[in-house]
């Protein structure tokens, strides 16, 4: 059964202020894995904006995403077809990608029968709480990057993980794993922030107006898409299909 962390309710501080952003910008325009994305950097930044508060009620958000060795159970038991992640063989204590959204509840809605508990996908909020923690950090394991803390692109393994080897860098709730290996789902449909933009990128333009918010990154990614407040989506390039999830439950 997954191991959970409790996360008390609070009022909590989510997204980026302009200062935030412009520091993004400068920080990371010249480190993107791809120099074409420069043009576009601001707009995707904008997503996060602005910093806002807003009121979480208590839950619990699993210590690491669903592995290969937990997903495994589910397509034997239900005889569907294998994400991507268990069809490479890839270790059973790596995280399961390759599964769309419709595949991700069908799986929950399983373990919730299986172990009598009604789990759920964390909403982009909790999850970006759980990653920043009450001191608001940039990256869950601390304010500056660190391509040793983490597996995004910048750390040249070019491959998943397992979901314990950055176990010595939670963050400060003691998640594991929230930055880079694969990103995330989350319940949470993109919308802009209250006073925000609205942002109409090559994602609307393939998967439609009401995405799911992904956050984390992954191995494949820069590790700009590692800092907790983050917004992506499922973009339809190769590149972006290490897609994976946590459990997370409502107290």
């Amino acid at each position: 059964m997954a191991r959970f962390v409790e996360i008390s309710e609070n009022k909590v501080i989510v997204g980026s202020s302009e200062e935030e952003i412009e520091d993004t910008m400068i920080f990371w325009k010249s480190k993107l894995v791809d120099e074409s994305y420069v043009p576009r950097f601001r707009d995707w930044l904008l997503k996060e904006f602005p910093r806002h508060q807003l009121s979480l009620k208590a839950f619990k958000i699993a210590k690491y995403p669903v592995t290969n060795g937990e997903f495994k159970e589910f397509i034997a038991e239900m005889n569907i077809r294998p994400p991507e992640s268990i069809s490479l063989k890839l270790p059973e204590d790596h995280p399961a990608w390759g599964m769309n959204y419709n595949e991700v509840e069908t799986f929950i809605d399983w373990k919730s029968l299986k172990d009598g508990r009604s789990y759920r996908l964390p909403t982009e909020f909790e999850w970006e709480y759980a990653a920043a923690g009450t001191e608001k950090l940039m990256y869950p394991f601390g304010s500056d990057f660190d391509s040793s803390k983490c597996n995004t692109v910048e750390a040249n393994i070019g491959t998943t993980t397992s979901v314990y080897k950055y176990d010595n860098y939670p963050s400060n709730f003691g998640v594991c794993d929230l930055a880079g290996n694969v990103e995330e789902w989350t319940s949470s449909l993109y919308k802009p922030y209250p006073g925000g933009h609205f942002i109409n990128d090559d994602i609307i333009e393939n998967y439609g107006l009401n995405y799911p918010v992904l956050r984390g990154g992954s191995f494949a990614l820069g590790g700009d898409l590692a800092r907790c407040t983050r917004r992506h989506g499922p973009h339809p390039g190769p590149a972006f299909r290490y897609r994976g999830f946590r459990l997370a439950i409502s107290n």
